[in-house]
């Protein structure tokens, strides 16, 4: 299939499975942290297509480009339940411009480190807001940004569990799936605990597609 024929339909699939993400939310009775978060993680997984069905990093940077003027129309002018958060939140904006970011470095030449900063923003941020929520009983706070211990834990469980998947079906060596799959979630852990405010969504896939590329 054409490329850039793919770059439309990805944009399409994104748009019919958040949807639908919405429809089963409000049936589910969910509250709108739990469908943000769940849309959260759910975007992530556009990058698998990404990969699969795209050889240019222009190419895959179209359904990027489109989802951030999207989301900064939603955000100002008529925001979904999506953003209706205790705050205005830029996180969905900042997400697509960091996936594009790291898309113009990695996508071609190092497509595995493209895949780690996105799928560790999408499971592990997402489960750690979604957990810390639940959860967090034990707080700490960095000026002025409260975070949870347990919502850190489970950015660090689920961002290990992706690596050491991406790396394992990456052929990678045991040795390196376990260990540094360690180290990046460490450090994927570490920069969403420092992050301020939105600004995770940024720095995240940024650090650890760098990690990636400078471990494997």
């Amino acid at each position: 299939m054409n490329e850039w024929i793919s770059s439309i339909l990805s944009i399409v699939v994104v748009l019919v499975f958040l949807v639908g993400l919405e429809h089963v939310g409000k049936r589910l009775g969910w509250t709108d942290e739990t469908k943000q978060k769940s849309v959260h993680i759910a975007v992530g997984h556009w990058s698998l297509l990404a990969v699969w069905l795209m050889d240019s990093w222009y190419v895959a940077a179209v359904p990027l480009i489109f989802f951030t003027f999207a989301n900064a129309v939603l955000l100002y002018k008529s925001p979904s339940p999506v953003h209706q958060t205790e705050r205005k939140s830029f996180g969905t904006v900042y997400y697509p411009i960091a996936l594009l970011i790291i898309l113009y470095f990695f996508f071609e030449s190092e497509p595995i480190a493209f895949l780690a900063g996105s799928l560790v923003l999408a499971w592990g941020d997402g489960m750690a807001a979604l957990i810390g929520r639940k959860y967090g009983t034990v707080i700490y706070d960095l000026y002025g940004q409260k975070r949870s211990f347990q919502g850190s834990i489970a950015m660090f469980l689920s961002s290990y569990a992706v690596l050491f998947l991406l790396f394992l079906w990456n052929d990678v060596v045991l040795w390196q799936v376990v260990t540094y799959g360690f180290i990046i979630s460490i450090i994927a852990t570490l920069t969403e605990a420092i992050s301020y405010r939105d600004w995770d969504n940024f720095t995240i896939p940024i650090i650890v597609a760098i990690a990636t590329s400078l471990l494997l």
